[in-house]
């Protein structure tokens, strides 16, 4: 058997935190627990899911969170 691996994704384990976040129904308890202004353009939930994927792949500082979203 000639197994070829093409590409290694080193942060597989963020897909299993995200299938727990939404199996445990986080979004939508996060969403409706935090209170939203009108003019925000990002769910609450999905901040809180950056933050926490960000924790578990090295804690990058808070203001380089969006730039290591965008290589996730």
């Amino acid at each position: 058997m000639n197994v070829q691996v093409k590409k290694v994704y080193r942060n597989y384990y963020l897909n299993i935190i995200s299938a727990l976040f939404k199996k445990l129904g986080l979004p939508q308890l996060i969403d409706h627990l935090v209170p939203v202004d009108p003019q925000c353009q990002t769910r609450v939930s999905d901040a809180v899911q950056a933050i926490i994927y960000n924790m578990f792949d090295g804690r990058q500082a808070l203001v380089h969170v969006e730039r290591w979203a965008q290589e996730i």
